[in-house]
């Protein structure tokens, strides 16, 4: 299994990084390029939340479902995937209040279906390109939350 964390510091409050976080469309903008998603369930976000992804890493397509599992308002959303998929990940936002703003924190660690090619491809480029893509997100939610 792979880990990775990844944080930034975000001159915005805690309370405008979550709402941030939970909105698909903002979501969306700033993944443009390496990852989509779409709530799948009805009523409001929180534990038991549904999302359906499509993404990009290591020059391959995929799709999969998660689920929230941690839900702390303006603290902590923590999901992992469900269903029949063989990409398993559990993937976490953590907020904390700064003297600036809020330092956002994801980690995740995710496991690739495709035994020893799937490690190998794994430290080749998709570990690489997850990092850079939430890289990427981080800096142009940072950019989107300070203007």
């Amino acid at each position: 299994m792979t880990k990775l964390t990844k944080s930034i510091e975000i001159e915005a409050s805690p309370e405008k990084v979550f709402a941030f976080l939970n909105d698909m469309k903002k979501m969306n903008e700033v993944t443009k390029g390496f990852s989509e998603a779409e709530y799948t369930s009805k009523g409001p976000v929180g534990v038991g939340t549904t999302l359906h992804y499509i993404g990009k890493a290591g020059g391959q397509q995929a799709e999969w479902d998660m689920e929230i599992t941690e839900f702390v308002k303006n603290k902590k959303m923590a999901a992992h995937t469900i269903g029949k998929g063989k990409f398993k990940m559990n993937a976490s936002y953590t907020l904390e209040s700064t003297a600036k703003g809020t330092k956002l924190m994801w980690s995740g660690d995710y496991e690739l279906p495709y035994s020893i090619l799937g490690k190998i491809n794994d430290k080749l480029r998709v570990s690489k390109d997850i990092e850079k893509s939430i890289e990427k997100q981080q800096r142009d939610m940072k950019k989107a939350l300070e203007t």
